[in-house]
């Protein structure tokens, strides 16, 4: 419990740490914070901290490291049976290869997410996916699938009962950065060309 709570902290420190601009400091906390969930047998935490440094290393377009924590995030949802988690670290992919440019990847990973949240009911995140996917599809020139996907959004919103808030951004990994915006949480609305930040998958 004492690892859990220190890692906690670290966490916390590490999402200050990126507010503030300071990225280099933000990835040796999350690191720190890692180590203290593995200790403790606390895979949910480790998830979060790896999606966390993940999306700062797509701020910092390191890919190889951002990938590696990414992929390693997804395994352990996947291993775990964690579907929820595994969608916003599916998303953070998707995040991650729109960056980059590979459109067909991110397309890919987007529509896995959007899936998921689906079958979760998980309609504010599964908005937030859609409408990242329907501009990709647009930038692509593909009119009509993005018109589909985005009345598929409006209809999720109007079953949620047109809340006027959507959780932080895109989908926030454990409290883990998504692609690099700020990691306010009550944006009043989701900016639809914000990158995803860290923290937040399943804390709690």
């Amino acid at each position: 419990m004492a690892q859990t709570d220190e890692a906690n902290r670290l966490h916390e420190q590490a999402i200050d740490a990126y507010r503030a601009g300071e990225y280099e400091e933000a990835l040796e906390l999350l690191a720190q914070a890692r180590e203290l969930f593995v200790d403790a047998g606390n895979q949910t935490g480790e998830v979060e901290a790896l999606g966390s440094m993940g999306v700062i290393y797509v701020e910092l377009e390191e890919w190889d490291q951002a990938q590696r924590r990414l992929d390693e995030a997804l395994a352990l949802c996947i291993e775990r049976q964690d579907r929820s988690n595994q969608a916003k670290v599916l998303g953070n992919l998707g995040a991650m290869y729109e960056r980059q440019g590979d459109i067909e990847k991110a397309v890919a990973a987007y529509e896995q997410a959007i899936t998921l949240f689906r079958e979760l009911d998980e309609p504010a995140y599964e908005k937030d996916v859609a409408r990242k996917l329907s501009k990709l599809k647009l930038k692509r020139g593909k009119f009509l699938d993005a018109l589909g996907d985005y009345s598929a959004e409006l209809a999720g919103e109007e079953e949620a009962g047109g809340a006027k808030k959507i959780v932080g951004k895109l989908f926030r990994l454990l409290g883990g950065i998504m692609g690099g915006g700020s990691l306010d949480e009550g944006d009043a609305e989701a900016e639809e060309d914000v990158p995803n930040v860290p923290p937040e998958v399943g804390a709690g």
